[in-house]
């Protein structure tokens, strides 16, 4: 590279999600690798089927290995929560199924879930799309849909960045990057840039890569990459190539000194990043180039600031490969083989020893290995490692490859480097350090408001005994940890339908409330207000909050101008006090349909009810009387009680709990508190996924699921079998909303063309827009009808 690269802005790591072969998630896969598993599938089972390509004879092509990474359940997807209709399901990529569900639980990772305040961004790649060359190909030919636009949708490349944008409501640069095994590391590197650039606030980056899973094994061929026994030994002296893997993962990024003033989780801080090519100067258009990879290796350096000493551990390519450990080998050794360093002092490791070779995925399946390492101290060993390759004179070197986890191997500063190179040539690095974790913020409030929700009420049980488990498992939690627990539960989530609140104290209280059993509340939008107790309460219950409560002394400082109001008349004082304790709930998002209040403290509720004109509150002051022993006042279901009890905590979780629009950046507005990494909430997925079709010359002529004629049945039914058919669902109740149902332009489109060709009709191509519920659509046809009969 002749450029000089400029100093990036570090990049701070804030959140992950990923499912790799053996892991479902960022926690089983780091235990994977700190406990040396090995994640292959291996089957012994002797036979030649869909999993064996043949040659043109009928003859196997090698012999066959029956070993390949696998990511489990890729045949199941939650369509209802991206509002995908089955029909566009079973089609669809499961990369780009699999991408839509980890990118959600990275960004609840990063608690950043429903953000739509901040620019984000989305740099992503993905493996090629066996899925539609084994399936969705054949069976469009064999059933006459070849050619539909909305499988090229669901299946081309193209739309593999944007899909996530649209249906994470995204609005940053999308963009979908491809440059083979280094593309999810290099769509990191496009995303440091943009957020270096200020293109986006947040960003999102990795890839995905996707083996089937009737595929049990790979053909072997001399001289090829693929490893002739199932085993990837990268560096070591029997290493004889790679296992074919898949995998899928996403980190969320964010310029580290947002992250910081924010109080994000960061997890590492990305330091330096670069990306090239290895051009033409190399045997052929797959061979690596020692000297494209040492430039972009010293141009990430260089970008970072650092020195080649700085650096304790690479998580290498690391293919196991007798070309690529050699080229790669000699790369890091002209960078890092520095004078005076002694050997056995940088770590060099590859985690495709333990997942194969994932493809698309590779170069952030090592990057997320690397941020966890720089993050706990603790370097993973290399699986199956044995022996070094004497071809690399590793002992000659500073480098040294395990088989064991060890402890991170340097003090100080831990500084990471990771690498993936593509065939093609196109090489990307990238270096992290540890993220230096800044103290918690203490908090004044006794209690915390743990607020969750989900589509269902068997989603919201999951999410609480997810986050039960997680509480009950962590260290002891003290009460700043649980109010950022609290915080961005509250603030870092998509905010459903069900819900459930509690108000806790500590960590044991939190535990029991999540797992016990639930009363269903009524829900509610609107509340009344009731002031109760005496002056001299009140006033007790002011000075309170003063002390707990954060928004109430800047609420109370709006009402008085920053005038004390402990030395006014009790009178005043108590109505100073209950009206910035009803001006707290309104900045909250509640509304009171109603203000009681005792005689005394009459005045006070009239100027809530007038408006609460702050220059007219003197006067209202002024004819609270000194009323010391108020009539009680009439509690009921939806009020909230201004008294000597007052409880913001509570009353926050209950009009959560009641499905009332809470402001929470409003709650957390005088608080310094930071996001946390969480349990995600559960998908409820369903089976998605085509036969594979069995060769055959016949051929179906007409579209799947067409719709039978409308003779002999109501319009209502025709039209609602129409939408099931072009849909794929199994029934729809005559007042769903056609966008409800996961509708776009392009169904709307054939639910127009099948009406018009069924009826006999001339009817709008954009029918179901114009009329969008099935009973409006309906309606909207016998208009037509009886005109057209009319003429």
């Amino acid at each position: 590279m002749q450029g000089t690269p400029v100093h990036g802005r570090p990049i701070a790591v804030i959140g992950m999600a990923a499912r790799f072969a053996g892991a479902s998630d960022v926690e089983s896969y780091w235990s994977n690798l700190i406990n040396g598993v090995d994640s292959v599938s291996r089957t012994d089972e002797d036979r030649v089927g869909p999993q064996q390509r043949l040659a043109p004879d009928g003859l196997p092509k090698g012999p066959f290995v029956r070993a390949i990474a696998k990511v489990s359940d890729i045949d199941r997807f939650d369509a209802d929560h991206f509002r995908v209709p089955p029909a566009e399901a079973i089609t669809m990529d499961p990369q780009q199924r699999v991408l839509l569900e980890v990118a959600t639980e990275a960004l609840e990772d990063a608690g950043y879930a429903g953000e739509r305040d901040r620019v984000v961004g989305v740099f992503v790649g993905c493996g090629e799309n066996e899925y539609f060359r084994e399936f969705v190909a054949p069976t469009a030919v064999h059933a006459g849909w070849a050619g539909d636009l909305r499988a090229t949708l669901a299946n081309e490349k193209d739309f593999l960045a944007p899909r996530l944008a649209f249906k994470l409501g995204l609005t940053g640069p999308a963009i979908t990057v491809q440059t083979a095994c280094s593309t999810s590391l290099s769509a990191v590197a496009l995303a440091c840039a943009a957020l270096a650039a200020g293109d986006c606030d947040i960003a999102l980056a990795g890839g995905v890569s996707l083996r089937m899973p009737d595929v049990h094994g790979y053909n072997y061929t001399e001289g090829g990459i693929l490893s002739a026994d199932g085993h990837c030994r990268p560096f070591d002296a029997e290493a004889g190539g790679t296992v074919p893997g898949s995998g899928a993962g996403i980190i969320v990024l964010r310029r580290d000194d947002d992250a910081q003033a924010d109080r994000d989780k960061r997890r590492a801080v990305i330091r330096g990043w670069a990306v090239n090519n290895d051009g033409a100067a190399r045997a052929g258009f797959t061979t690596p180039n020692v000297n494209g990879q040492e430039a972009v290796i010293r141009a990430a350096l260089k970008r970072a600031g650092l020195t080649p000493d700085d650096i304790g551990y690479i998580e290498a390519h690391g293919t196991g490969t007798a070309i690529g450990d050699s080229v790669e080998f000699e790369a890091l050794r002209r960078v890092f083989a520095t004078d005076g360093r002694p050997p056995g002092s940088l770590t060099l490791g590859s985690v495709k020893a333990n997942i194969g070779h994932p493809d698309a995925a590779a170069g952030v399946a090592g990057l997320i290995k690397a941020a966890l390492a720089v993050e706990g101290g603790v370097v993973p060993g290399t699986a199956h490692f044995r022996t070094p390759n004497p071809e690399l004179d590793i002992t000659s070197t500073p480098f040294v490859v395990t088989a064991e986890t060890r402890p991170w191997p340097r003090k100080g500063s831990r500084v990471a480097g990771v690498s993936s190179f593509g065939l093609g040539g196109s090489n990307a690095h990238v270096v992290l350090e540890r993220a230096v974790a800044a103290p918690v913020a203490e908090t004044t409030r006794p209690r915390q408001v743990l607020a969750l929700s989900a589509r269902s009420e068997d989603e919201l049980n999951r999410v609480r005994q997810r986050l039960a488990d997680r509480l009950e498992a962590m260290k002891s939690i003290d009460s700043a940890a649980m109010s950022d627990i609290a915080y961005t539960l509250a603030v870092g989530r998509t905010r459903f339908v069900r819900r459930w609140a509690a108000a806790v104290t500590d960590q044991a209280d939190a535990v029991a409330q999540l797992r016990a059993p639930v009363d269903a509340g009524r829900r509610t939008a609107r509340w009344s207000l009731a002031i109760a107790g005496t002056p001299v309460e009140l006033t007790e219950m002011g000075a309170r909050l003063q002390v707990t409560e954060p928004m109430f002394r800047p609420v109370l400082a709006e009402l008085t101008g920053g005038v004390e109001f402990g030395g006014l008349a009790p009178q005043r004082a108590g109505a100073l006090a209950a009206l910035a304790a009803a001006r707290m709930l309104l900045r909250l998002g509640l509304t009171f349909s109603r203000v009681e209040a005792p005689a005394w403290a009459r005045p006070a509720a009239d100027w809530l009810i007038a408006g609460a004109d702050i220059a007219s509150l003197p006067a209202t002051l002024d004819a609270c009387t000194d009323g010391t022993d108020p009539e009680p006042v009439r509690q009921g279901v939806g009020q909230v009680l201004i008294g000597p009890s007052f409880d913001v905590a509570g009353i926050v979780a209950a009009a959560w709990r009641a499905g009332s629009a809470v402001d929470w950046d409003a709650y957390y507005a005088e608080e310094p508190r930071g996001r946390v990494s969480l349990p995600p909430n559960p998908f409820t997925r369903q089976r998605f996924w085509l036969d594979r079709p069995e060769p055959t010359a016949d051929r179906v002529d007409e579209t799947p699921g067409a719709s039978a004629s409308a003779t002999a049945t109501s319009v209502l039914t025709f039209v609602q079998q129409v939408w099931c058919d072009v849909l794929g669902v199994e029934s729809i109740a005559p007042d769903t909303h056609f966008m409800d149902l996961g509708g776009d332009s392009l169904y709307a489109v054939e639910v127009g063309a099948r009406l018009s060709k069924g009826l006999g009709l001339d009817l709008p191509i954009d029918l179901p827009f114009i009329a969008p519920t099935a009973a409006a659509t309906a309606a909207f046809i016998e208009t037509i009808s009886a005109r057209e009969a009319g003429k």
